[in-house]
């Protein structure tokens, strides 16, 4: 084969590759439900799998799994979503004292520092007071009239009710012929490619199971932990804290050092004592230490994940295209 053709070999596919990409960019919106569903389906097909080896038949397995499911996320949301607005509502009330405290603070060491006229920083002080006192009122105002234009809208309107009656329903379908789609996918490839290719496809499942289903799992752990933990020590925004950080550990580190110093900080400001920080400081270590011995050991065994850049790669990829739901998926 000549170098041109070599060259158009591999052109092809990659122009193929990049308007594929291009075209799916464009239809983000309308594709989103059927990601999301696909991404639900790749999750849950191992447990629909284990109950098909257990003599369930594979359409109870799939509308038992939705049901358990459905049920779980109302629960959580029921008993959850109440003690998050109360924690969110508490920190609003607070939070001008947490910055008169934090005023306290500063304005006596500003005053040591020679060269600094102490009633203009008491002005700026005072200032900074005022406009971070608003802050909560604000974030919520702007969010609940994000969220109404939103929802006035009637082409958001028709896209939210259609999400919300396709995710289900693919999902439901996917994962009943999950084996049957795979299988004629891989009766589509060219008979001479088959080996290689169904050997690098089980390659690429095998590093997305352990990584996606194994990483989601302890991630999940950690932050029902972090969270319980949070709520036990008296931490403002506890439960809020305690997911991020839990989900954020995905990426190794980030989520002990986004949650712990927020967590401290706040902990301090609310009790106005040393020992407080100790035990937020020990809910970390504790939670970072069931997982490195126990919880990523049992979940997922001696396999390597992805790298670090990787995932971070992955995670910006899936903003870009999906926004919050790729971050989370």
């Amino acid at each position: 084969m000549s170098e041109p053709q070599k060259s158009n070999t591999y052109c092809l596919p990659i122009a193929s590759a990049l308007i594929l990409l291009f075209f799916l960019y464009l239809a983000r919106r309308v594709i989103t439900p059927f990601f999301i569903a696909f991404a639900l389906a790749y999750l849950l097909d191992p447990l629909v799998d284990r109950l098909e080896r257990l003599k369930v038949p594979r359409t109870a397995g799939v509308l038992l799994l939705m049901f358990f499911f459905s049920g779980v996320l109302l629960l959580g949301g029921i008993i959850l979503i109440p003690l998050f607005q109360l924690q969110v509502h508490e920190l609003t009330v607070r939070l001008p004292d947490y910055i008169k405290t934090v005023q306290g603070w500063i304005h006596p060491l500003l005053e040591e520092v020679s060269g600094f006229d102490s009633a203009k920083i008491q002005e700026i002080l005072n200032i900074g007071l005022k406009r971070f006192g608003e802050l909560p009122l604000h974030i919520v105002t702007n969010a609940t009239s994000f969220l109404w234009n939103s929802i006035s809208n009637l082409f958001n309107v028709f896209l939210m009710v259609f999400n919300l009656f396709v995710i289900p329903v693919v999902t439901f379908y996917l994962l009943r012929d999950f084996d049957a789609i795979n299988k004629k996918l891989g009766n589509l490839i060219p008979r001479r490619f088959h080996g290689k290719t169904i050997e690098i496809i089980l390659e690429i499942d095998d590093v997305l199971s352990r990584f996606v289903r194994g990483q989601l799992m302890v991630a999940f752990l950690m932050a029902v932990l972090y969270s319980i933990g949070l709520f036990i020590c008296g931490t403002p925004l506890g439960l809020f804290i305690g997911a991020f950080a839990g989900f954020a550990n995905m990426v190794p580190y980030l989520g002990l050092v986004f949650g712990l110093l927020p967590a401290a900080v706040l902990t301090f400001l609310h009790s106005q004592q040393i020992m407080p920080i100790f035990w937020v400081v020990g809910v970390f270590g504790a939670v970072h230490a069931l997982e490195n011995m126990f919880i990523t050991p049992r979940v997922m065994g001696d396999r390597i994940g992805l790298h670090p850049v990787v995932i971070m790669l992955a995670i910006l990829i899936g903003a870009e295209f999906f926004g919050l739901l790729g971050i989370i998926l």
